[in-house]
């Protein structure tokens, strides 16, 4: 595991998860320009990020959301068997906490027991999304969603910062996934 904490590693996996990402979204998109040119900002936007190490909630917000993509791509239009796809969602989205709580400095001694719990509850709601019929983008904002609800709940409650309360990100977290499920577009991958 240390070999995780190492600086030019990290950027490295960083990286590849986040090139992974954009080309499962631009493989299945490829008829959406606009959709492919915001992703392609923002995943030029994170590269800057990771170089220089800054913005570690944007980078796993944004890894977030590629992730879930390339594995909703990777899940129902590849036929992956469905253990591989939970596995790697388990890897990458435990690294990913990883990264997230060195950077917000969650202290204490079990780091690994929230970072197991936040990685099987992402696991949990891509397992449950995978019943509603609705296009993996919306299932992908939902994923992110979760995400900066458990970044909310690391920063406001295990870091203890008291800039911000932990009812916002309850609050902004709601919103976005009932905003999202209300205007998705419902019958599948279309």
């Amino acid at each position: 595991m240390a070999f995780l904490y190492n600086q030019t590693t990290r950027k490295i996996l960083l990286a590849v998860i986040l090139l992974w990402g954009l080309f499962s979204f631009y493989y299945l998109n490829q008829d959406n320009w606009s959709a492919i040119a915001i992703i392609i900002f923002l995943s030029i936007l994170g590269i800057i990020f990771i170089i220089k190490e800054i913005s570690a909630v944007f980078l796993l917000l944004f890894l977030s959301f590629t992730t879930s993509y390339a594995f909703y791509v990777f899940l129902f239009l590849f036929a992956l068997p469905l253990w591989l796809v939970m596995i790697g969602i388990l890897v990458i989205f435990g690294y990913l906490f990883t990264y997230t709580e060195q950077k917000i400095g969650i202290l204490g001694n079990k780091r690994l027991i929230y970072l197991v719990l936040f990685s099987m509850i992402i696991l949990e709601v891509f397992l449950s999304l995978g019943y509603f019929l609705i296009n993996p983008i919306s299932q992908s904002l939902i994923i992110t969603a979760v995400s900066y609800f458990i970044i909310g709940f690391c920063y406001t409650v295990l870091a203890k910062h008291t800039d911000n309360r932990f009812i916002t990100y309850i609050l902004i977290t709601a919103a976005i996934i009932i905003s999202t499920l209300r205007i998705s577009q419902w019958g599948g991958l279309g």
